[in-house]
């Protein structure tokens, strides 16, 4: 299973998983949340294939203002990228920029690592190592530079809860006229 962002899937009619190694897998969506803009995928090993390591959750409350943070994504579609920076905040709400559709997410993570478009859906990680937010948003209004987003940890523990229980289709409806 691999966990994104909801609006990195909302147009596309194919989805394909690059390992850092280069290998491909294709993906199939499986639940996702626009609230708090996170879905699931799900992927299938090939024989031979050597068991996925997954990241180390690291705990909701022990974020610090100013730690050091390494935002891992794919900006502009150039390949693996990691940036360093700080924790700026970890309760930002953003406001819209002129002419862009208001974001619906609360209490987001702020950092200064640089997170750009093809970032949504990579790590943001502590210096030990452990996901403490996924990228979601940088703050584009033209005189911004260095404001990036992150869906935090408690979300991400949230959602991951909600994805795996037996209750979620449950909560599924359709809607026919």
């Amino acid at each position: 299973y691999i966990l994104t962002n909801v609006h990195v899937l909302e147009r596309a009619n194919r989805v394909q998983v690059q390992l850092s190694d280069g290998r491909e897998y294709e993906a199939t969506p499986l639940l996702g949340t626009s609230l708090k803009d996170l879905a699931l995928l799900r992927i299938v090993r090939r024989p031979g294939d050597k068991p996925f390591k997954p990241i180390t959750l690291a705990k909701d409350d022990d974020l610090l203002l100013g730690e050091t943070v390494i935002a891992v994504g794919n900006p502009f579609g150039l390949g693996s990228s990691v940036s360093r920076g700080i924790l700026s905040s970890k309760n930002r709400r953003p406001e819209p920029a002129p002419g862009d559709k208001q974001l619906n997410y609360q209490d987001w993570l702020q950092t200064d690592a640089d997170i750009n478009p093809g970032n949504s859906g990579g790590a943001l990680i502590n210096i030990r190592g452990e996901l403490i937010g996924i990228n979601a948003a940088v703050y584009s209004t033209g005189q911004a530079k260095g404001t990036g987003f992150a869906i935090p940890i408690k979300q991400v523990s949230s959602a991951l809860s909600d994805f795996f229980m037996l209750e979620w289709s449950a909560k599924l409806w359709l809607g026919a006229r």
